[in-house]
């Protein structure tokens, strides 16, 4: 099973244990708001059915639980056919999405030999869209997305992070 550490978070596989507390954070509407995924309100059963089907840490597919340690589970990252994050609204503004998001970014580029990561986000979700923008992803399109809390179709914004950038962007030195 995969861990990665920053400085300071530990990003882990799901336990059966996190069910609570992704279910408190997920069920939160300014959070599930931007998931498209997920119903809203999400239940602790949801929350106990996500986790135990959440993909296993590799390279093509991985879900990641954002622990911050000594408070525990405060968001996650997932990379499937895109990467998407979420973090709890008390800790919303410490850069905590960025930091998870550059560790699995670097893990997958270093594990895999796909040449890009996708990922989307609501069109008017200007903190996810800036947080990718940072990471170095470009946007390559937009569409619709049915998203399950809004009970309605999102136009989307579609980005993607290519293994040169990404390379480019950790050579640069720092200014």
């Amino acid at each position: 099973m995969t861990e990665l550490h920053t400085s300071r978070l530990l990003l882990r596989p799901a336990r059966p244990d996190d069910a609570p507390c992704f279910a408190l954070g997920v069920s939160d509407f300014a959070v599930a708001r931007w998931l498209t995924p997920l119903p809203f309100p999400f239940t602790l059963a949801m929350a106990n059915d996500w986790l135990r089907l959440a993909p296993q840490n590799g390279p093509d597919k991985s879900m990641f639980i954002i622990d911050l340690p000594g408070r525990g589970l405060i968001g996650c990252v997932a990379l499937t056919s895109e990467m998407g994050f979420w973090i709890a609204r008390p800790h919303w503004g410490k850069g905590y999405a960025s930091e998870a998001a550059r560790a699995v970014i670097d893990w997958h580029f270093s594990t895999s030999n796909q040449s890009h990561i996708s990922a989307s986000a609501h069109h008017d979700n200007r903190v996810s869209l800036r947080v990718k923008a940072r990471l170095g992803f470009e946007e390559v399109g937009r569409d619709m997305r049915f998203s399950q809390a809004l009970q309605h179709n999102v136009p989307h914004v579609l980005t993607r992070l290519t293994r040169e950038r990404w390379m480019e962007r950790e050579e640069r030195p720092c200014a």
